[in-house]
């Protein structure tokens, strides 16, 4: 009988290979960096960027091949989930204006001032 409790329908063991949205949150970053970092070592031949295979259009990281990467084993499940940004409509300043200032002069006595 093993001493860990786990949950129905969460390995404890990661999979051989994630999708790129997993490998982006054990990496912490965004679902855009991971792209660009996928297409970066597609383009780089292996140098740089996210360890990836594309199946078709889809990409998979090698568990393996991040691990080594980032030198050691991946945390499983990843726990932490990355901040979701949601749009808001953008509120007023907090600080008061001046009311503006009222000519004193009324508009017949302006254009009279300007035609002198």
């Amino acid at each position: 009988m093993s001493s860990m409790i786990e949950s129905p329908g969460i390995a404890s063991v990661p999979p051989d290979f994630l999708t790129l949205e997993e490998a982006a949150a054990v990496l912490r970053v965004g679902r855009s960096t991971a792209y660009r970092e996928a297409n970066a070592f597609e383009d780089s031949g292996g140098k740089v960027g996210i360890p990836v295979i594309r199946y078709g259009k889809l990409f998979r990281v090698p568990r393996c091949r991040l691990e080594e990467q980032l030198g050691g084993p991946i945390t499983w499940p990843v726990t932490a989930e990355p901040p979701v940004i949601v749009a808001t409509t953008r509120l007023p300043s907090p600080r008061t204006r001046s009311p503006r200032a009222v000519a004193s002069r009324s508009t017949a006595q302006l254009s009279l001032a300007i035609e002198s």
